[in-house]
């Protein structure tokens, strides 16, 4: 165990402009516990919501702009320069960027700047498997370059640590697999099921459909508006509450209205009660066509609850070691309506699929695994760096650190010493 230094690691994630979401839960969990040990960690985002989390759990608020999602060539430049500038006189020991374009410029901006470690979290491709090998080209190629200066890529899934290596994304020493994981959600619930479920205006005896996402493109929830305009009136009435705000929600009220649906489909909006509407609700709908790992899906899966989603990579990944859920292909209404009336007619196979996803949750996606795997990822880039040290008057000479030196090793990156000299060989 590393002593806790007197002057803190300092760690930057990036994110810009991204929502709050799956992203931000991560590096809000890994705040918690880099701060108990002594280390300080800030947070470059601009979305509201995110940065008011930030704040409220205790971590450092870096609100500038210099990121934005979408591309305007001489803004970026400008944000990649004033970001730059930024790092070199902050003295960050990692930086620990997220989101394709926040990864892409600011890993730019912190290998120019002579950060010591550079991380990117790769949360799923800015294409996906049904799209035009000519996109898939051009962003792995761009991946590729941003690879460079970086020390390792983490992908959130096996799926995506397979397909980064096979689309050439970067070198195999450079990228690894962590998959996402979260708190038990369990334990979270502030209303009686019940309750929730008379607010959302479901009757006991209802089939409830939840399905909690950013409202974008690229969640599906089309096709699920458009699957349960097929169910026809019967025994059980089914409604279906969409959770989440994002730029496509308009055009999906709009549909939902055109269609007939909008006394069975209900859009929350953002919510901080996501554990208490995974508790009243009976089925779990992930359509998505794009996903690194789904938090939702995991949520889902620590509420015991039965899941039907779309059959991409990583959701393929999670069904293939154990019956956790019903997969069926993506951006196809037919099938997710016929997989609502199969469960719908069967509640012993919904309550195997819930209990299956719940053991299968606690057994390999919780987030003590996937906070302590980050954390050892840290320190063995700190401790392997060979002398890229950063802080004015510090020579960058290589040096490679024994395990009796761990503790000086340490200082070091927290800015307190000078590092030893050490005869080659060693760690």
């Amino acid at each position: 165990m590393l002593a806790k230094p007197t002057t803190p690691v300092k760690v930057l994630h990036v994110v810009g402009d991204s929502r709050f979401g799956g992203v931000a839960w991560i590096i809000l969990g890994l705040g918690r516990v880099l701060q108990a040990e002594g280390w300080r960690v800030d947070v470059l985002t601009v979305d509201p919501i995110f940065q008011a989390e930030v704040l409220r759990q205790g971590l450092g608020l870096v609100d500038l702009d210099v990121i934005r999602r979408e591309i305007r060539p001489l803004w970026d430049l400008g944000g990649l320069v004033r970001l730059r500038n930024f790092l070199r006189r902050a003295n960050y020991r990692i930086v620990h960027t997220h989101t394709s374009k926040g990864g892409f410029v600011g890993r730019l901006a912190a290998r120019l700047a002579g950060v010591p470690v550079i991380v990117h979290t790769a949360h799923g491709f800015a294409f996906h498997e049904a799209s035009p090998r000519s996109t898939r080209v051009f962003y792995s190629t761009l991946e590729r370059m941003a690879s460079r200066w970086c020390d390792r890529i983490v992908c959130v899934s096996e799926f995506h640590h397979r397909w980064a290596l096979e689309l050439g994304m970067g070198s195999p020493s450079r990228i690894v697999a962590i998959p996402n994981g979260i708190a038990d959600i369990t334990g979270q619930t502030r209303v009686p099921p019940s309750e929730t479920r008379r607010l959302l205006g479901a009757q006991p005896s209802d089939l409830l459909i939840l399905s909690t996402s950013r409202l974008a493109g690229d969640k599906g929830l089309e096709y699920l508006i458009e699957a349960a305009a097929m169910i026809r009136p019967g025994a059980r009435a089914v409604k279906v509450a969409i959770a989440g705000e994002g730029p496509v929600r308009a055009r999906l009220e709009d549909q939902a209205q055109r269609l007939g649906v909008t006394d069975r489909v209900k859009f929350l909006g953002f919510r901080h009660d996501v554990a208490d509407l995974l508790a009243a609700c009976d089925l779990v709908v992930i359509a998505s066509l794009r996903e690194g790992l789904s938090m939702a899906l995991l949520e889902a899966m620590a509420a015991g609850k039965p899941i039907i989603a779309s059959s991409i990579g990583s959701h393929r990944e999670l069904a293939a070691q154990a019956e956790m859920a019903r997969l069926v292909p993506p951006a196809n209404s037919r099938a997710l309506y016929e997989a609502i009336q199969k469960l719908l007619g069967d509640p012993a196979l919904m309550a195997r699929l819930g209990a299956t996803a719940r053991s299968l949750f606690e057994s390999r996606y919780t987030e003590e695994r996937m906070l302590n795997a980050y954390r050892d990822l840290y320190r063995e880039l700190l401790l392997g760096k060979q002398g890229k040290i950063r802080a004015s008057g510090r020579p960058e000479g290589a040096f490679r650190p024994s395990l009796a030196n761990q503790e000086s090793i340490y200082r070091v990156y927290a800015g307190e010493a000078q590092p030893p000299h050490q005869p080659e060989g060693g760690l």
